[in-house]
């Protein structure tokens, strides 16, 4: 009975349009990976997927053949079916099974273990652009004085794309070249790109902020707030409420209404934060969608089908309206006029409206 098992599901993967084995382990761990599972123990090796299709087999996971027909395209009750055949098959083992020789698998190993674990020169190159994404930002800003900080896009696509101390690293590093741009007070606020770091860092793969477009914004939001808290401290206990920065005239308006150094530091901040941070957001967004294509990113293809989700139903009533905005035409109106004898009786007059 498994032999017919492994044939059936081989059959159905030809018909979902021979989908190798690769793209069915990415399809199972995009699954688990919405149903709760942490990234890292979301991917299943490929060849416990592959082995699913060979004959020759003396048992199989019910619960791992009824994931590969998911991926494949079955609905819940087809995967239910699939794993209950599973089970009936164990109750109900054949007497000899024959032994078929194990064919070769179409793809190399190495070639997914590449790709399950980036290699190191990447993850050094991804650090060294994410740095320069930072300082770009940082000297843009600092030359236009604009107020937003923009000197973290770097540090959420590290933190991200590589894990929370990445992005902490990236982030020192360029406050640290921050010295030679502005001055001094650069180096103070490198506790600020450490916690946002953290922040995103953790929010991602811990809490699993990155799993839908509102948990997402959720997560930049709390960077913001976190950022906040240590930008002000540091602000009222170092420099005196302000360094110069463009954002600091909402203090000086904040503090002229009555409110304390402190509250009107930390309103002025949290102002220009929430704003930053949810730009520096979809920003790096955008850079995790170029990543990818050298390096799997964790939670990217989920974040990004449910964001495109939310653009098209939010696009939505546009899209409708933009189909035909031209009025319809006006109808004719025919009006009888009152029935008289035979004779002389009128005919239907067509008006125009």
């Amino acid at each position: 009975m498994y032999d017919e098992i492994a044939q059936d599901l081989q059959q159905m993967r030809f018909a979902a349009g021979d989908v190798p084995y690769a793209e069915i382990v990415r399809r199972i761990a995009v699954r688990r990976e919405r149903n709760g599972v942490q990234a890292g123990h979301a991917r299943p090796a490929r060849t416990t997927v592959y082995d699913a299709f060979r004959i020759g087999r003396t048992r199989v996971n019910p619960h791992l053949v009824g994931e590969i027909a998911g991926a494949l395209g079955a609905s819940d009750l087809e995967v239910a079916q699939w794993e209950a055949r599973c089970l009936l098959a164990r109750k109900n083992p054949p007497a000899a099974p024959i032994a078929v020789p194990e064919p070769d698998p179409p793809t190399p190993q190495p070639a997914v273990v590449e790709t399950q674990t980036p290699a190191k020169s990447r993850k050094l190159m991804l650090i060294l652009a994410c740095i320069g994404l930072n300082v770009l930002g940082f000297t843009v800003v600092a030359m236009l004085g604009l107020p937003l900080y923009f000197d973290m896009i770097g540090t959420a696509v590290a933190a991200i794309a590589l894990g929370p101390w990445a992005g902490v690293a990236v982030g020192l590093s360029t406050n640290a070249i921050g010295l030679a741009i502005t001055d001094s007070s650069s180096i103070a606020f490198g506790l600020v790109n450490i916690v946002g770091a953290l922040v995103w860092g953790y929010g991602a793969r811990r809490l699993r902020l990155c799993q839908t477009l509102p948990r997402y914004l959720l997560l930049n939001v709390l960077v913001a707030l976190s950022c906040s808290v240590i930008a002000s401290t540091l602000l009222v206990l170092l420099f005196n409420g302000g360094t110069g920065h463009a954002s600091e005239s909402t203090t000086r308006n904040l503090t002229a209404m009555g409110n304390p150094l402190s509250v009107a530091v930390l309103g002025s901040n949290v102002f220009h934060s929430l704003a930053d941070k949810l730009l520096t957001g979809f920003v790096a967004l955008g850079v995790l969608s170029a990543v990818r294509r050298g390096m799997e990113v964790p939670f990217y293809d989920t974040l990004s089908a449910d964001t495109m989700l939310h653009l098209k139903a939010a696009g939505s009533p546009l899209l409708d309206a933009g189909h035909d905005s031209r009025p319809a035409p006006a109808r004719l109106k025919v009006r009888t006029a009152r029935l008289l004898p035979r004779k002389g009786r009128p005919k239907p007059v067509a008006e125009l409206p």
